[in-house]
């Protein structure tokens, strides 16, 4: 393994804004639209503490300042914060957000929003590990998470064909997982996949499923079989996008802590 060490804290170079919606894009939902996709949003707007499962947020310079202590009194466990975007954009709100998640206690972590029309996946995995997106096996740092959807104003498969886009996120996916000893997390939603990836899946990938309904997904993208994460809703109850993990409170620390998790679904 690599001499990598978790560098989750290092000073942010000068941030240059990415061009563009930063949003991650019109929203998830591929060709349903925003509107569409929040049909079951307030559904579950109630706070999370009111119902059975592990829950959590993810969150970017959007939300700026987040209250954390709120977000744990709500229910909130887990959070993953943007770090990168990109070869060269680095979130100027990465820091206080990640040190202030784990200051009110919940497990946290960073993510990519990986943009494979700017820089090849090892460039832009080592630029997320150097800016905030390692792991150690600490057991309150998630593994790294990386964003494929779509960009506003860019071509949805960033001009890449299926087979390149497969082999774009094969060489990010091994590349972090030289440096770290885990696969990353994919973040992604049905309709961007399966019409820009296709029926295909990287090996032992957890999935981070955005999917904004008032049930829990059944129809997967690609040929995973289940899903770690359930984003399902970007208006409440937490800051951000609220997300519910799949299972036990034994899989979850499994999922935090392990070098050798095996994904659920694939």
């Amino acid at each position: 393994m690599s001499s990598y060490r978790p560098r989750h804290l290092t000073p942010p170079p000068v941030p240059t804004e990415p061009v563009g919606a930063s949003r991650r894009s019109v929203l998830r939902g591929g060709v349903l639209g925003a509107a569409a996709l929040s049909t079951g949003a307030a559904a579950l707007a109630a706070p999370a503490a009111n119902a059975a499962g592990i829950y959590g947020q993810d969150v970017s310079g959007w939300q700026g300042e987040v209250d954390w202590a709120a977000q744990a009194e709500l229910g909130s466990r887990f959070a993953y914060v943007k770090a990168t975007e990109g070869r060269s954009y680095r979130s100027p709100a990465f820091d206080h957000q990640y040190s202030g998640a784990g200051n009110a206690g919940l497990v946290r972590g960073g993510y990519h929003f990986a943009r494979p029309d700017s820089g090849g996946p090892e460039e832009q995995a080592d630029f997320f590990l150097n800016n905030g997106g390692g792991w150690s096996e600490d057991g309150i740092t998630l593994p790294g998470m990386v964003d494929f959807e779509g960009y506003h104003g860019l071509p949805r498969d960033y001009g890449l064909s299926q087979q390149e886009m497969r082999d774009w996120i094969v060489g990010f996916s091994n590349h972090y997982r030289e440096q770290t000893g885990r696969r990353p997390v994919i973040y992604t939603n049905l309709h961007w996949w399966n019409d820009v990836v296709g029926d295909w899946t990287p090996k032992n990938s957890p999935l981070f499923l955005a999917s904004y309904s008032s049930c829990r997904p059944s129809t997967l993208p690609g040929r995973w079989w289940g899903w770690e994460m359930w984003q399902y809703s970007e208006s409440g109850p937490f800051a951000g996008d609220s997300n519910l993990w799949h299972g036990s409170e034994e899989q979850f620390a499994r999922f935090v802590g392990e070098y050798d998790y095996g994904a659920d679904g694939i």
